[in-house]
């Protein structure tokens, strides 16, 4: 079961104020009428009215008004197969989250500047499905394709060096997670890859072929500068200089049929590679089979109006019995 406005359902609080409300209606009532008559008439005056139909009423009343609360809430049930259709190319990001990325050689890091380079991408696209993958010595789906392109923003500002499961760089194990990120979709599609280059596993181009073979088209991006800047380990406290790898990103991108871009300070390699991407990449309707929840308000909103039906059809009045002609 699934509720696709849960934050309704706090509504459902009011009903014990409002069931306390009418509790103390009667002390409220009876104070009114002392204002203008002697309590002594009460019964009189309300001689025909019956406490029970009454009750009744308000107790019809009040489970009508719970009922399109949680209607409201748009509770959901049970699944049916759709095919969706949707506009654009499916695109995951995979970012290096290595210690290597805490370099200074570009400003004001090399993840840093990769996270401000990814945002100022997913801005100027619109119908594209995204996810996020970050990698070090282990690969992880940060973010599975969506087209929720706020909540993609939101992952990437929330990657550091800190959230990598284990040290090392392995952009083999990236690929990897990445052809069967992108075998849950529609199967093609384009990754573009953040890093280095400094990799510590021998596969990545098998990988990379891998994902030829699977349609997918690479983009690598590299961040940093072949001088180097230097790294320093929290555990040893030594120091070294991590330098960007082109050679292994430009063969990556090349067993795809991509390109290889270098980051500036400018940032203009984002417009280049978007544009590339537009342009050998047809922007397509593609067709998926999904499973979808059912929507079930309409069984809520029904028993409320049968409820305020039958709340309508009898008076708050004592019924009165038939005399027997002589």
């Amino acid at each position: 079961m699934n509720i696709y406005h849960p934050s309704m359902l706090y509504l459902l609080l009011l009903l014990p104020i409002l069931i306390w409300l009418i509790a103390k209606s009667d002390k409220r009532f009876l104070a009114r009428f002392s204002s203008f008559a002697d309590k002594e008439f009460k019964d009189i005056f309300l001689q025909d009215r019956s406490s029970y139909y009454t009750g009744l009423k308000l107790l019809l009343i009040v489970l009508a008004l719970g009922f399109v609360i949680v209607a409201l809430s748009r509770p959901q049930w049970d699944y049916r197969q759709s095919e969706l259709e949707s506009e654009g190319s499916d695109i995951i990001f995979a970012i290096d989250v290595s210690r290597s990325m805490e370099a200074t050689d570009i400003q004001p890091s090399r993840l840093t500047r990769s996270i401000l380079q990814v945002l100022a991408f997913v801005e100027q696209l619109q119908s594209d499905r995204l996810g996020v993958i970050s990698f070090a010595g282990v690969a992880s789906l940060e973010c599975p394709l969506t087209e929720d392109h706020e909540a993609v923003k939101m992952v990437l500002k929330s990657l550091s060096t800190e959230s990598a499961q284990r040290p090392g760089t392995d952009i083999a194990r990236a690929l990897d997670l990445a052809r069967s990120a992108f075998q849950a979709g529609p199967g093609a599609g384009i990754l573009i890859l953040i890093s280095d280059g400094e990799d510590i596993g021998s596969n990545a181009l098998a990988k990379a072929r891998d994902l030829a073979a699977d349609g997918v088209r690479i983009y690598t991006i590299g961040i940093g500068s072949t001088e180097g800047g230097r790294i320093r380990n929290p555990y040893t406290g030594e120091e070294r200089i991590s330098r960007l790898n082109v050679d292994m990103l430009r063969q990556i991108a090349k067993v795809s049929s991509g390109e290889f871009y270098q980051i500036t300070p400018s940032a203009g390699e984002i417009q280049l590679l978007l544009s590339r991407i537009y342009q050998s990449e047809k922007t397509k309707s593609q067709a998926r089979m999904a499973n979808l929840y059912e929507e079930q308000y309409g069984i809520f909103v029904i028993a409320a109006i049968l409820l305020l039906l039958l709340e309508s059809s009898f008076m708050a009045v004592k019924r009165r019995k038939k005399v027997k002609s002589q």
